[in-house]
């Protein structure tokens, strides 16, 4: 089978999707079959794996993000010839699927986007939850079947008038990489104090993820015992702006920046934690949480959906409503107690086997094969046909 993964953007760009359309890649043609990969942007070197297909596209940034209004000859080319395409994001992604190809079209929504187009555009999420229930349906019209990594997020987009079949197919990671951990000395790295009851947090800094409240939270812990350190691994653009927080909260002892770190050595950093800790509400399906809960940490969180799917409150972690200093006891209660967050880190161990990225891929690939082998399918393309490079404009709806 020739799978061709669409994305907007692609490495050297790190974050969650790309993350997962790696592991799908690798996966996949472990597996036997041929993997393709379109996305946007010029090449990030010159010894770039065979498969990668970018088209020229205007940065949108620094965001690793990119704007155009069509794929090059070849990719179009590529794209006509494989048997399914797998669709990763919502824009500059789904309308080239369904212009260019010619096979099934299946979307996995990691995005909670109406909480992204809150954060980003600045309108009340009332009004971009109305926008959202326009462009949400309207976009995954495209396609013939979605995945929704949780069942929580399968709901949200029901309620948001999405039309098209959802299946539920959770994230999955490599286990083995969490059990067989890198112990690198986080500690002495960040110059952590051997005793300290460390919290680790593992995000992007931007506003969706909430990195303020989460410093605000940690602040009335620190309070109490000097003992209790912070590492925040990752970056972004609020990073400038946490750190000026930091030491408006007097906690530059006990919060660290750990900045960008390669994924290859993240094992490492949860090995040397304690507890893993967030304040968002905007996850689908986290994979730092289930990373986490691989590496045996008890997880502190807000109980919002994506998080409940993954995190059993009182047995692989605790959740916490999203009321001020509610954050701040959860983690005074796991801090308090060792033998209550080893009993919980175990929990999580045992609970993160059913997050073997194996599982996921052999769902999704029955999934393609379901696609592929439905009289459905082959009715829609006798009776719609594909559009032909003629009609390639942009913003062209379903046939």
């Amino acid at each position: 089978m020739h799978i061709g993964l669409v994305t907007a953007c692609y490495l050297p760009v790190v974050n969650g999707v790309t993350r997962m359309i790696t592991l799908y890649k690798n996966h996949l043609e472990a597996t036997g079959h041929r993997v393709s990969v379109f996305t946007l942007g010029s090449h990030s070197n010159s010894s770039e794996a065979r498969g990668i297909y970018r088209s020229p596209a205007i940065p949108l940034g620094s965001s690793g993000y990119y704007f155009t209004t069509r794929y090059s000859k070849q990719a179009r080319r590529i794209m006509a010839e494989v048997d399914i395409i797998h669709c990763h994001h919502l824009l500059m992604g789904l309308e080239f699927a369904r212009r260019y190809g010619r096979g099934p079209i299946v979307y996995t929504n990691h995005t909670r986007y109406d909480l992204y187009t809150g954060a980003y555009t600045g309108l009340p999420q009332d009004v971009a939850d109305g926008l959202m229930k326009r462009i949400w349906p309207y976009m995954t019209d495209y396609c013939h079947t979605i995945i929704s990594p949780s069942d929580s997020l399968k709901k949200i987009l029901l309620d948001f008038g999405v039309r098209k079949p959802i299946v539920v197919i959770q994230n999955g990671i490599e286990l083995n990489r969490y059990r067989r951990i890198n112990h690198m000395d986080v500690r002495q790295l960040y110059n952590i104090p051997a005793g300290a009851t460390l919290f680790i947090n593992v995000s992007r800094l931007s506003p969706e993820k909430r990195p303020e409240t989460l410093l605000r939270e940690f602040a009335q812990v620190a309070r109490i015992n000097p003992s209790y350190h912070l590492l925040l691994v990752g970056s972004g653009p609020s990073s400038h702006k946490l750190k000026q927080l930091v030491n408006e909260l007097g906690l530059g002892y006990q919060v660290c920046f750990a900045g960008a770190v390669d994924p290859e050595a993240i094992p490492g950093h949860l090995a040397m934690a304690d507890i893993f800790v967030t304040a968002s509400m905007s996850e689908v399906h986290s994979l730092a949480i289930i990373e986490a809960m691989a590496a045996g940490l008890p997880v502190v969180g807000i109980s919002s959906p994506g998080l409940d799917d993954a995190v059993e409150h009182k047995l692989s972690g605790l959740l916490v409503t999203d009321d001020e200093g509610a954050l701040a006891w959860a983690m005074k209660q796991m801090a308090r107690s060792r033998d209550r967050r080893l009993a919980m880190g175990a929990k999580a161990r045992v609970e993160s086997q059913r997050f073997d990225i194996k599982i996921t891929i052999e769902r999704t690939l029955n999934l393609y094969q379901k696609l592929l082998t439905t009289s459905g399918y082959a009715q829609h393309r006798n009776t719609q046909g594909f559009r032909s490079e003629a009609s390639d404009y942009y913003g062209a709806s379903p046939e």
